[in-house]
């Protein structure tokens, strides 16, 4: 399964409509397809975002918002909540670049709120809200990361 999939079937299932999805979270209505699509580069941020919330011990909702709402969400924020959080875990920006599978400039960029994480990790919280799930279960559904899944229920 794409992240894509993982989305359309969530929305499907509470019933919400591509229009008013989009609408809700601030984009195009074609901009949504593509993600549903599996189209965007949110195919990879989502993994990534949610391998930084294990490596950090951390719900995801928090490293987009230190309330963990997406109405409280704000550009480079991420990155610095990130850094706050890898910094209480104790760990060097190379460890977590080790971990995540990135190079440490790749890492470098996410704390400093220039990766895709600044984009979509609040567009994900936002939906997550809208379908009233945990945030983190848009990347592992059913437990399984969704890349691991044909389906689920």
């Amino acid at each position: 399964m794409k992240l894509g999939d993982v989305l359309k079937k969530e929305r499907e299932k509470k019933k919400l409509s591509l229009e008013h999805t989009a609408s809700q979270l601030g984009l195009e209505e074609q901009e949504y397809q593509e993600i549903e699509a599996g189209n965007t580069p949110a195919e990879q941020i989502g993994p990534l975002l949610a391998n930084v919330a294990i490596q950090l011990e951390t719900p995801t909702s928090r490293l987009l918002a230190d309330s963990g709402k997406s109405a409280d969400t704000k550009m480079g924020q991420a990155g610095e909540l990130i850094k706050k959080h890898r910094e209480r875990r104790q760990k060097t920006p190379e460890q977590m670049a080790e971990a995540l599978g990135i190079s440490k400039e790749e890492y470098q960029q996410i704390e400093a709120g220039q990766s895709g994480i600044e984009k979509y990790g609040p567009l994900f919280l936002h939906f997550a809200e809208l379908i009233e799930q945990p945030v983190f279960n848009l990347f592992y559904p059913c437990g399984l990361p969704f890349s691991q899944l044909d389906d689920y229920p």
